[in-house]
């Protein structure tokens, strides 16, 4: 029974460490970039936090003179005569501009910022970057004429330049740990636990 005791402290001094040695989220700056085709006579109208974008379209056949095309990781999933009901979610003007950085079109949201820069001081290639303070990421070359940054890092914008509109989908993954309040009821009651089996070790 001791030895019993023994290896299930043993055990528990294990399990406690690795939790709270665990390491903490990690986020890596992964994008999948969709083209949403011809930016002739077609605009970005918003983007929601799920990262649908609407662009607004003239001649649009059946629906008349105009129409509001959504698309969902790069595939249309919907088209109406009128804007959709959604809530967008297209982040705002920044306060400031990264440093090394001369930018065409910027917007913030959420710590992030996306811009379209062009003939950098820093000697960075002109394109489309995201990221935040002054840690950027190029995402694709190219102009931004149109910008939209959702909070949960998806961003589209229109390239004026190569006349295509786009979108970058954050598909970033997390390393999920345990919250303080989980490792420490994870951790009472192994001690708990611990000292019981002790106690009838004892007897």
């Amino acid at each position: 029974m001791k030895l019993m005791a023994q290896c299930l402290s043993s055990a528990a001094a294990v399990i406690a460490i690795a939790l709270v040695s665990a390491p903490r989220p990690a986020l890596a700056d992964n994008y999948t970039v969709y083209n949403l085709g011809d930016a002739n006579a077609r605009g970005i109208y918003g983007m929601d936090t799920a990262g649908d974008v609407v662009i607004f379209q003239e001649s649009c056949g059946v629906f008349g003179p105009s129409c509001y095309l959504t698309y969902t990781n790069g595939l249309v999933t919907g088209d109406s005569s009128t804007a959709p009901d959604m809530v967008y979610d297209d982040g705002t003007p920044c306060s400031s501009t990264p440093a090394g950085f001369n930018t065409s079109k910027k917007t913030c949201n959420q710590g992030l910022i996306g811009l379209g820069s062009l003939y950098n001081p820093n000697g960075d290639p002109n394109g489309v970057y995201i990221g935040s303070g002054d840690d950027l990421q190029l995402l694709h070359s190219g102009s931004a004429d149109q910008v939209f940054l959702n909070s949960t890092g998806d961003f589209a914008w229109t390239d004026g330049a190569d006349g295509e509109i786009f979108e970058a989908v954050d598909t970033s993954t997390s390393i999920v740990t345990p919250e303080p309040g989980t490792l420490l009821l994870v951790g009472t009651g192994l001690l708990w636990f611990t000292a019981a089996v002790r106690r009838k070790a004892l007897r």
